[in-house]
């Protein structure tokens, strides 16, 4: 075995010690960055070739695998033998590998549904791509395939892992919006922007005076109404056709943005709350929902969001500092941030603004 020479931290000139110490951490948290990649990408490849569901009933050798997913034995092989040594598979025996326990999540679950959403090539491409968003500022996801919307309007399979990813991401944060202490007992409240209703059916399930507006694009709402119908709220809750750049329906209790804002830029997201400003009754409310970003240097998962948003959306992540200007360019004043207690999700309440 080759002899291997440690650098002699006594021996380094002073003051340059600490120098070398943290270059070797520098790099060994790029080194775990660089090798999570190469794993998520052989996860990745198993996933879209089905390897996983044709593990669900059990071991498979290499060969039969490759058969049954149209794949390359040898090559198929190595991408396994590194998806092993992340504990979601096994090798049964040489050459034949199973799903563990924690492997069964790549048959179902939220992060499958991530991952299909995520790794599909056009989205996985868009992060390679960050050098020339930096560049230009603009997305080359929307450069050549227009909004994430448009995309998904011409390509069934990924708008259904999309419509399924985004009820996971937030079937417990609407459950959560809806019991913040900020909603009247009856009323109105209208859902900007809703999509199919998760978050309005979630408020009035919880809060029985209340009736619905959601607003909504007309190519949404079918979608919306027959989701609502299943929800039992058909006679409590509108869904109504229309642009949110444009209008909303007036003199609401409470508005209600969920995962609105971060789709657009600044200057669009002014537009929508000057908009709903612009419709509020004497008393009504505002609450947005939202990730909330820190104004320091500890990790946040809304961070790494934000990455995304950048290669592939107008929009992005904001601090409570900058929701704090958007708001107060249209004519609101931001009262408090409640954190919701799940991943990175907050709610901001927020009123008119008295003019001086």
């Amino acid at each position: 075995m080759a002899k291997v020479d440690r650098v002699d931290l006594a021996a380094v000139p002073e003051g340059h010690g600490g120098e070398i110490a943290g270059n070797a951490a520098g790099n060994a948290l790029l080194g775990d960055m660089h090798r999570a990649l190469l794993r998520y990408g052989a996860i990745r490849a198993l996933v879209v070739l089905g390897v996983p569901e044709q593990l669900r009933g059990g071991p498979l050798d290499v060969a039969d695998l490759a058969g049954r997913c149209g794949a390359h034995p040898p090559a198929l092989e190595r991408l396994l033998r590194t998806t092993a040594s992340t504990g979601l598979m096994r090798t049964v025996a040489p050459g034949t590998y199973g799903l563990t326990d924690e492997g069964r999540a790549l048959l179902d679950g939220p992060e499958l549904r991530r991952m299909r959403w995520t790794g599909g090539a056009a989205q996985w491409n868009a992060i390679g791509e960050l050098t020339e968003t930096a560049r230009t500022g603009k997305s080359p996801f929307i450069e050549r395939h227009g909004s994430v919307y448009d995309y998904l309007a011409t390509r069934p399979a990924e708008s259904a892992a999309f419509d399924a990813l985004m009820t996971d991401l937030y079937d417990d944060v609407a459950a959560r919006v809806a019991a913040v202490d900020d909603f009247p007992g009856t009323g109105t409240v209208v859902d900007v922007g809703g999509g199919r209703g998760t978050f309005l059916a979630a408020v009035l399930r919880a809060r029985p005076g209340l009736r619905g507006a959601l607003l909504e694009l007309e190519r949404s709402v079918d979608e919306a109404r027959a989701y609502l119908a299943g929800q039992g709220l058909a006679e409590r809750a509108e869904v109504v056709a229309g642009d949110f750049f444009a209008a909303v329906p007036p003199g609401a209790e409470v508005y209600l943005l969920a995962h609105v804002l971060h789709n657009w830029s600044d200057e669009e997201s002014v537009e929508i709350l000057r908009v709903v400003r612009g419709a509020m009754a004497e008393g009504s409310r505002l609450l947005v929902s939202e990730i909330v970003l820190p104004g320091d240097d500890r990790p946040h998962f809304g961070k790494e969001l934000d990455i995304r948003m950048l290669a592939m959306f107008e929009g992005k992540e904001r601090t409570e500092a900058e929701f704090a200007a958007l708001l107060a360019s249209a004519g609101f004043r931001l009262d408090r941030v409640t954190d919701l207690g799940v991943g990175a999700e907050c709610v901001i309440i927020a009123t008119p603004a008295r003019a001086d």
